[in-house]
């Protein structure tokens, strides 16, 4: 089973759009305390669904997540969210922030934002194209921020994706 940690971005915004439930499809995830607590305060409706563990850092991991909020490359619920992708060798790291996602790919981690959740339940026909096209427009109207560009691109991919499945 694939291992995924995430930080708040995501599970905010697939809440926002009741998509949440494509990351159990997905694999395993686990969440930082801090991303937990994030959550709370920017959605204090939000209840965290069971099959989301919430797990704390090793103090090694710890250390290095310091680091990197000392640096001010990474806010706490992003550092530590990475910090957990490293502690536990997760598969994926869910981040939808430049920052993070630049960090995580130098250090060799395989990142997917709410827009690539989408893409890939769409590739794994858990959606169809008119159920991700429709995800793939809320989230251009939910908290996430997303260019015009960024949209064009997701929306070409989700058209290739079913080009290739009508040609199978």
């Amino acid at each position: 089973m694939r291992t995924i940690v995430s930080n708040t971005g995501p599970l905010l915004h697939l809440h926002e759009i009741e998509a949440l439930s494509l990351l159990r499809l997905a694999g395993s995830v686990a969440i930082p305390i801090q991303v937990k607590k994030e959550l709370a305060l920017l959605e204090p409706e939000f209840i965290l669904p069971e099959w989301i563990l919430v797990e704390s850092l090793d103090e090694m991991f710890a250390i290095e997540v310091e680091r990197w909020q000392q640096a001010e490359l990474l806010d706490s619920g992003e550092a530590n969210a990475l910090g957990l992708v490293r502690q536990q060798r997760a598969d994926w790291f869910l981040t939808d922030d430049a920052a993070a996602r630049l960090v995580a790919t130098s250090l060799e981690i395989k990142v997917h934002g709410s827009l690539g959740i989408v893409l890939w339940a769409a590739v794994e026909k858990h959606l169809t194209f008119a159920q991700a096209n429709v995800l793939l427009e809320k989230l251009a109207q939910s908290s996430l921020w997303v260019s015009w560009r960024v949209l064009a691109e997701a929306k070409l991919a989700l058209t290739e994706i079913f080009k290739n499945v009508a040609s199978e």
